[in-house]
C-alpha cells in the first residue's frame, strides 16, 4: 500500500516548500505504479484516503477522486496533482519538469532518416536553455550535428535538461575559432549560411537550399560576430510582421531548420 510515511506532527514540522516536495515525491511513486499497471480498485481507494488526509493537514481542498477506475484517467488526475504541488512552491514550470510521456497508441510520425547532411553552428550562445532546445530541434529536424563556437555543450546538465535526451543522438564539435572552423568546412564542400537580420539578406523561403549546409546563429544579444559573418556564403533572415524585429534564437532555429529539412526532402526524394 502507498502509505505516506510521515506522521502529522513530523509533516507539519517541515517548511511549506519541503511539505510540497514530500507530497510530490509520494505522488510520483504512485504515478509510476499507475503507468506500469500495478494498481487496482483497493489501492485507488487507499490512495484517495491517504491523500485527502494529507491535504487536510495542509488546509488544502480535498482531492476529487475520478469517477472511473480507468488507469488512463487516473494517470491524468495524478499528473495534474503533481504539477499543482510543484506550482505551490512558487517556481515556474519548465519542460524538463514534466513527467515522462505515456504512450497511448500515438501515430508514429518519425522521420525517414533522410541524410540531408545539414548542421548548425552557434557563435557564442550563452543560454543553456536555448542551447538544449536547439539540440532538441536539431534532432527532430534531421540535422546531423552542432558546431559550438565558444558555446557550452552537451556535457552541461543545464543543456541536457532542455535537450530531453536528444543530446545523445546529435554530434557536437567544439571550437574556439568558429570562423576558421567554417572555412575548413567550406574546403570540403559545405555551404555556410548565416541567419541574421541585416541589409542585403534574403528571406529564408526565397533561398535555394542545398545539402551540405551549415546554418550559423549568433549570440542572443549582439548576433553573429563580424569575423564569422565574413565567412558566410549567404545571409538569410526570417521576415517579421510585428513590432519586434527578432525572435528568440531557439525559436528562430526551429523555423529555419524545419523549412530547410522540408525543402530538401521534397527536392531529393
Amino acid at each position: 500500500m502507498d502509505t505516506f510515511g510521515f506522521t502529522k506532527k513530523k509533516f507539519l514540522s517541515q517548511s511549506y516548500e519541503n511539505q510540497q516536495k514530500h507530497i510530490i515525491k509520494w505522488l510520483s511513486r504512485f504515478y509510476n505504479k499507475l503507468t506500469t499497471n500495478r494498481v487496482n480498485k483497493v489501492s485507488l481507494d487507499y490512495f484517495t484516503e491517504q491523500y485527502n488526509q494529507l491535504l487536510s493537514w495542509t488546509g488544502m481542498q480535498a482531492f476529487a477522486r475520478p469517477e472511473s477506475n480507468t488507469t488512463r484517467i487516473w494517470i491524468e488526475a495524478v499528473s495534474d496533482r503533481i504539477h499543482f504541488h510543484r506550482l505551490c512552491t512558487g517556481k515556474p514550470m519548465r519542460d524538463y519538469d514534466l513527467l515522462e510521456k505515456v504512450q497511448t497508441k500515438d501515430s508514429d510520425y518519425s522521420c525517414d532518416s533522410m541524410d540531408i547532411n545539414c548542421h548548425i553552428a552557434l557563435d557564442s550562445v550563452r543560454s543553456l536553455f536555448n542551447i538544449g532546445s536547439i539540440f532538441r530541434t536539431c534532432e527532430a529536424a534531421g540535422f546531423n550535428s552542432i558546431i559550438l563556437g565558444n558555446t557550452p555543450g552537451k556535457e552541461h546538465p543545464g543543456v541536457q535538461k532542455t535537450a530531453m535526451g536528444t543530446h545523445k543522438w546529435i554530434g557536437e564539435e567544439k571550437t574556439n575559432d568558429l570562423a576558421q572552423n567554417l572555412l575548413d568546412k567550406k574546403e570540403v564542400g559545405f555551404q555556410i549560411v548565416g541567419v541574421e537580420t541585416m541589409e542585403g539578406s534574403l528571406a529564408f523561403k526565397d533561398f535555394a537550399w542545398q545539402k551540405k549546409t551549415i546554418l550559423v546563429f549568433g549570440n542572443e544579444e549582439y548576433g553573429t560576430s563580424s569575423h564569422v559573418m565574413a565567412v558566410c556564403d549567404a545571409i538569410v533572415h526570417i521576415p517579421m510582421f510585428g513590432r519586434k524585429n527578432s525572435l528568440n534564437i531557439a525559436n528562430a532555429v526551429s523555423v529555419i531548420c524545419f523549412h530547410v529539412a522540408g525543402r530538401l526532402k521534397l527536392t531529393f526524394e
